[in-house]
């Protein structure tokens, strides 16, 4: 069976959850998808398939897609360590063509009451990708994706054992590598999230860049389920994150999860270009416009009515009740809907 590529079209962040109530995340994950699927240009009528994650006890509702639309394409339900995993193969195996995921991130610190954000991501095949020629220049190809879970080993006497950490995350570097048939001097960004209390940094001493904990502010969030990190590397990538180095080809993300897991994304533009410098494309049309703001700028704004109605299904699709209403977004004025295609 021949496969496909995934490519990130687009992404969004909703703000900090200060209560995790029902009705809180509801709203976060419709501003979330909102601003994935506006990044992209395209509406809910374009996706295929869904992903909605849960994490410990916070859950991505199945309800809460009904506000895009209710058009038939699937929902799973899927561990939020797994979910954009998941998304990944759905992609590569051309079970879809675009598939909306949508999830959390919590952050590292350990303390106790821990800032939580939703992340939205828009992910498409090699067809989809082709068949959309303005997503080729702010899309980021997933070259290579791997998800390890724990390794146990014995000693030589077999007399004792435990857990690799080392061996299962270069397990799933060599992985990832493999597939996107690349060395480790290939890789210009290294980014790392973990939560656990082994440092993964001692199983890449072989490469020739230092590893970042992060590739945001030191005031930004930062998360463990590496979410949003992700969305700040596809910022990286296109050259919306001014400040940030330009000129690199590949990125490769590890995620060391709480339980032992190790997950590796390698990125790379699909367009085949090194990161651009912000000169480059600070007058560039794309998914700032569409949004209204740079978010690479570290401002996170609500959506507004018009936002959400730009990124709906097609109208037969859509539910005729109050849903939007009760969320009481603000209304910007005039047509958003003009923008979301360029």
């Amino acid at each position: 069976m021949r496969v496909s590529k995934a490519h990130i079209a687009g992404v969004g962040l909703s703000g900090t959850i200060k209560r995790t109530t029902d009705e809180a995340i509801s709203k976060c994950t419709i501003a979330a998808g909102t601003k994935a699927l506006l990044d992209a240009g395209i509406t809910y009528s374009d996706v295929d398939q869904s992903i909605a994650c849960f994490l410990d006890d916070l859950r991505i509702e199945r309800r809460t897609f009904d506000t895009f639309g209710l058009q038939g394409a699937p929902i799973f339900e899927v561990n939020n360590h797994t979910g954009l995993f998941s998304s990944i193969q759905a992609v590569a195996s051309r079970q879809s063509n675009c598939t909306l995921m949508i999830g959390f991130d919590r952050e590292a610190s350990r303390g106790n009451h821990k800032q939580i954000q939703v992340v939205a991501f828009v992910l498409v095949s090699d067809l989809f990708l082709t068949s959309h020629a303005y997503l080729k220049d702010g899309s980021i190809c997933i070259s290579g994706s791997a998800l390890t879970s724990t390794i146990f080993q014995r000693s030589l006497d077999l007399s004792q054992g435990g857990e690799n950490q080392s061996r299962t995350v270069k397990t799933a570097v060599a992985s990832a590598m493999r597939q996107a048939q690349i060395q480790q001097r290939g890789i210009q960004i290294l980014e790392i999230n973990y939560s656990s209390n082994w440092d993964p940094r001692q199983a890449l001493l072989d490469f020739d860049v230092a590893p970042q904990l992060s590739s945001k502010p030191d005031d930004a969030f930062n998360g463990a389920t590496g979410l949003a990190s992700l969305c700040n590397l596809v910022w990286q990538l296109r050259g919306w994150a001014g400040g940030q180095p330009s000129r690199a080809q590949n990125c490769l993300q590890l995620i060391l999860g709480s339980q032992g897991t190790a997950s590796v994304l390698i990125l790379r533009r699909s367009d085949g270009k090194s990161a651009l410098a912000w000169d480059e494309v600070k007058n560039v049309r794309d998914g700032r416009e569409r949004l209204g703001y740079n978010p690479a700028a570290g401002e996170i704004r609500d959506i507004s009515v018009e936002d959400l109605e730009a990124v709906r299904a097609k109208v037969e699709f859509t539910l005729v009740d109050d849903s939007v209403r009760r969320l009481q977004l603000p209304v910007k004025g005039g047509d958003r809907a003009a923008l979301a295609r360029l």
